[in-house]
This record gives C-alpha cells, structure tokens and sequence, in this order.
C-alpha cells in the first residue's frame, strides 16, 4: 500500500468516527468533497507566482465562521472559499461544480476530527497519482455497502468493454447514468494522449460528486457532468458511442416522463434501452449493461423494444455475464447488447462467459478473465463458448427472445415438445383457478363505520433498534435480527418484544414493513413501532394498514435514502373498532395469501413459457 493510499484509507477512518457520519457511504461522500475542494485550491493560482496558504488554514476559517453563525447546522462547498479565488478565471469548471456541490453539505461535527483530516490533506497531493488510491477507495465503499454498488461497475468488466468496443476522439461519448464514471475514465485510459468529448448524466448528487473527483483525478474535464434526469433533459444531441450500466428496477414517477416511456413504466432498464436507441447518432456504438430479463420479457413494451433492435438496428453481439458479477450490490444477472445504429446484419453473435469459480466480493471478476471474449469479438468467432444465432428465426419466434442459452455439443437439441406443451397446459388450468381465487377475495365488500382518525405518535413508541456487527451474526440462534429490509440472521438474544411492527429505516427499501409474533433483535438500521394500548390497537392491522401507505415515499437523503422518526409519528391513519380491525387484518391476509399462491404460478408459468421459446429456438437456429 502506497502512502498516499494509507492516507485516504486514515482520512476515512477518522470520518467515521465523526457522530454525524452512520457509514462507509457517508465517509467516502465527505472525504470527496474534501478532496474535490482541495483539488480546486491546489489549482487555483498554479499558473501565478501568488503562494496560497495552507488548505486546512482556508478551510478551518470558514467552518469555524459557519459554526459561529449556525450551531452545529451543515454548510455547504459554497461557504468555504473567499472570492477571488471562486472568481479566478482558472476555476470554470468549479463553477460548474456550484451547482450541484450546493446539494452535498459538509456534516462532519467534531472540530478535533476537521483539524486530523485537514491536516493529512495537506500532506496530500490531489492529482493524477492519486487516481488508483481513489479507485480503491469507491470498491472498498462498494463492499462495506450495498446500495452503493448502484453507481459502481467492476473495472475489469467495463475495461473488457471498452477495448472491444475501441472509441476514438472523433467520437461524442455518452453516458446517461454516469455513476463513478468508470466507462469514461477507462476509454480516456485506452486513447492516452488524445483528449475524448464526453457527456455524462446522472440523476444522483452524490454520484455526480464521486464520478467528478475520479474523472479530474484521471485528467479528464467534467464541464459536461451534470445532475440531471437523462429522460426529462432537453438535448437534441446525437452520440457516437453511448456507454452504459443502466439501472434497473421501478422509476419513482412515471407520470413526469413523456409518452414514449409509458410502455416501460415499471421499468427504468426499458426506458433507458428506449433513451440510447433515441440520442444514438447514425452508424453510432452503444454498449449497455442490462438485466437478463430485459431480453425475454413478453409484455408488449419490451417485445417491441427488441423488435426494433433487430430491425431498426444492428444488435451484433451478446455477451452473457456470470451470476454474481454486480455483488454486493444485487445478485441479478446480467448481460451486455452491443448494438449499432446501422442496417442489421442476418445474425447475433452470442458469448457465454461461464467461469470455474463463484463470482462475490472475495473472488471478482478478474480482467484475465476476458481475454478469450476480446479476442473472438471482432470477427465473431465461433468457440466452445460463443455461437451465432441468424436473426430471422428469432423474429419469426414472435416474442423476439434474445436469451438463448450456449448449446451443447450435441449437433441437434432434442425434446419432447409435446410433453412440455402439456405440462404448460396443465399449469394453466392451476393458474385460472387461482386467478378465480383471487377475485372472489377481492370482491368481497367488508363495510367500515366509525373510525377514528389517529397519529402514528399517539398509538405507540418508535425506536431505533441496536447495532450488531457481521461476525456476531448466525446461522442458527434463538432470535431472528432483523434489518432494513427483513430477517438478516439469527442472535442469542433479544431487544424486543413480541408482536411488534417493523419499518425498515435507511437503504433503497427504507419504509417497508415487517410484523413479528415472536421476541426479536433490531438493528439501527430499522425500527420498532410498539403500541401502547394493545386493547383498542390490533398491531397487524396496524402493520397491514402502513404496508399500504408506501412509507419509502417519506424518505430523504442524497446519499443515502432513509425514513425518520418525526415524519413517521406525523402519519395519521383510521382506527375502526378493535373487532373491526381484527376482522379486516384476517381479511388483508388472506388477500396476500391469494397474491402470493398467484404470483408464484405465474412466475412458473412464465418459466415453462420461456423454456419452451429456447428450446423451440436452439432446436431451430443454432448455426
């Protein structure tokens, strides 16, 4: 480890010790905005024979001058340097930093904890040789947190990519969620000496300012990094190379969002697929990491979707990604289209990266790892791993599947499709019938007359649950521990009660509700709603009744999102008689039971369709 690394992993340490800083998100965000000011200040005036003071000396002043004015309140990047030194004619680009460094305050109390890491930072140079420290420091970030991984992509991963898909500085490079902005930072890598024209979007602060700092540390300008919604900027830019780890899941509004996006409203990776197809300059390069299921999807909006990207464009490549490669972010599989905006060529070349080794936090991918991959791209080799799939079976397919499986050596894929066929027919049988169940539930008419209209505060107590520390976990104990999202192992003790409701308090699924009959362990990344008056509160309608308010709509936070105790008591909700309560929360389970007995022979169903497509397919059309 070299010094300066040690020296960012000591400025780390020291954040985190700070009462304002809950965790190694927190600590990276602040220890950027650190760095990124002194970034600017080392810069200022190296051009003039002017000797500025020391960093920490410039700084302190206006922390102490804003903690005399406001107490302990944060301050914000703007409130630190003096004029002349945010007006000089060098600081462009730190102009365009005020406007999103606004939104990212500083937050570390301790005045003694400001002057250690100050101190260090003056003993720090921030520039290019920082760079590989830094990039350690955003993986280390990536594996003390999940939610942090959002905005991270391996290296090794978006280094293969880049190579294969080899830009140049004719180019406009884009990314509409820029994250760390490693893709921009690994072509810049690739070009050396030619400077690159990069675009990089991302709707996130805190991404913006970590993306920021490893792009100025890698030499690259960030005039063009911005905080925006890729989907509502009104840009009428075309790119030449569109690189992309897309995110995924639900976007929060999809009303704000214009009519070409509707038919992905559940999900953000339709909508960005639908983005780089539009900002695509003709004979452009887009290259996007995607979730499988974008690829067999058969609602109508992504069988469109890869409709036009077998005809409108040409999808030339696939490459499939071992399960494993984004943790500890999400296990979700993924896969890379490589796809122009040019005429389609007659097939799709597929590459199947399948490993000898599990692919977690401990054993990454390595960059070894895709050499045969660069090797076979350009001339689409066909190999033990790779294969090519003509396009025309796949649109005769009519639900346009772009997950076909490598297949075996086999020269034919045989099966029984009649069998298959039957079985499928059977589920649907199953399936109407739960369906059934499920309306008759829905249907039935439960009246409820005189409620009352309460205050979560005036029914019960919520509290922060107690930290405990991975190894104290286990796999087996008396008590189940729950976190911000459910039960995450087991300890030998407990800290609440029995039949108490549970809220997920800080990560992506902050405000989620949980109900436990049994004594229980609560870590501070959750809390307790204990009633006070179990006599005129039934606590599962309680809980039921909070699951359907969608508490994650209350949370706060650039960073990281989480749901505080003052919004939470503020709730207000309707209490019916104790009878009444009891009778709807035995109603409201029963209504899950219906769901859940539904949405799992539909995921069934669903499965046997999909298999059902690849083997009709392999069987077809594996040249």
């Amino acid at each position: 480890m070299n010094k300066s690394n040690n020296k960012l992993n000591k400025i780390i340490d020291y954040i985190r010790k700070d009462n304002g800083i809950n965790n190694a998100i927190e600590a990276t965000e602040q220890a950027s905005l650190l760095l990124i000011l002194k970034y600017f200040y080392d810069n200022s005036f190296s051009n003039t024979i002017d000797k500025l003071p020391p960093f920490s000396k410039v700084f302190l002043k206006g922390y102490k001058s804003h903690q005399s004015r406001n107490g302990t309140g944060y301050l914000t990047l703007n409130n630190i340097f003096d004029e002349r030194i945010k007006s000089n004619s060098s600081f462009r680009s730190f102009k365009k930093l005020e406007e999103f460094l606004a939104l990212v305050p500083f937050r570390v109390h301790s005045i003694k904890i400001v002057e250690v890491i100050l101190h260090i930072l003056d003993e720090i140079q921030v520039d290019e040789s920082l760079a590989d420290d830094y990039d350690n420091l955003i993986v280390s970030m990536t594996n003390s947190s999940i939610s942090s991984g959002a905005f991270h992509t391996p290296i090794a991963l978006v280094s293969a990519l880049v190579k294969v898909s080899k830009p140049n500085k004719m180019q406009r490079i884009y990314d509409p969620a820029m994250g760390t902005g490693r893709f921009f930072v690994e072509s810049q890598k690739l070009v050396k000496d030619d400077f690159l024209h990069f675009r990089g979007n991302d709707l996130s602060a805190f991404a913006c300012l970590i993306g920021s700092v490893n792009l100025l540390l890698n030499g690259i300008c960030i005039d063009n990094i911005n905080i925006e919604d890729s989907f509502l900027y009104e840009d009428n830019k075309k790119y030449d190379l569109i690189y992309s780890g897309v995110p995924f899941g639900k976007p929060s509004d999809i009303s704000k969002y214009g009519h070409e996006y509707h038919d992905y409203k559940n999900s953000l990776e339709g909508m960005f697929l639908k983005h780089t197809m539009d900002k695509l300059a003709l004979e452009g390069k887009a290259v996007l990491i995607v979730p499988d299921g974008l690829l067999s999807n058969m609602t109508n909006g992504f069988k469109d979707l890869r409709y036009q990207l077998l005809t409108h464009f040409n999808l030339h490549s696939i490459l499939s990604l071992p399960s494993g490669i984004l943790l500890p972010y999400t296990s979700v599989k993924v896969s890379v289209l490589f796809f122009d905006n040019s005429p389609p060529d007659e097939d799709v070349w597929y590459y199947d990266l399948a490993l000898n080794k599990n692919i977690n936090k401990r054993t990454p991918i390595k960059e070894d790892d895709f050499s045969e991959f660069i090797s076979l791209f350009e001339k689409r080799e066909v190999s033990e791993r790779s294969y090519l799939v003509n396009k025309k079976s796949i649109l005769n397919d009519r639900l346009f599947n772009l997950s076909i499986p490598l297949p075996t050596n086999e020269e034919t894929i045989k099966f029984d499709k009649a069998q298959e066929i039957a079985q499928l027919n059977s589920e649907n049988l199953k399936l109407f019938s739960s369906i059934t169940n499920y309306f008759d539930v829905t249907s039935r008419d439960i009246k409820v007359e005189n409620t009352d209209i309460r205050t979560i505060k005036s029914l019960g107590n919520l509290k922060t649950g107690n930290n405990l520390t991975k190894s104290e976990l286990l796999g087996n104990g008396s008590f189940p521990v729950y976190g911000g999202n459910g039960i995450i192992g087991y300890y030998d003790k407990a800290n609440r009660d029995e039949n108490t409701i549970i809220i997920g308090k800080v990560g992506l699924y902050c405000g989620n509700i949980h109900f436990s009959e049994e004594p229980f362990w609560l870590t501070n990344n959750a809390i307790s709603l204990e009633i006070q008056d179990t006599s005129r509160v039934f606590a599962p309608y309680l809980a039921h009744l909070l699951r359907g308010l969608d508490l994650n709509k209350l949370s706060t936070g650039a960073v990281q999102k989480f749901v505080s105790i003052k919004k939470l008591n503020d709730i207000e909700v309707s209490l019916p008689s104790y009878e009444k309560q009891v009778e709807l929360s035995n109603y409201f389970n029963e209504l899950e039971q219906a769901k859940s007995s539904l949405d799992k022979l539909l995921s069934s169903f669903n499965e046997g369709i999909s298999l059902l497509n690849k083997n009709i397919i392999l069987e077809k059309v594996i040249n």
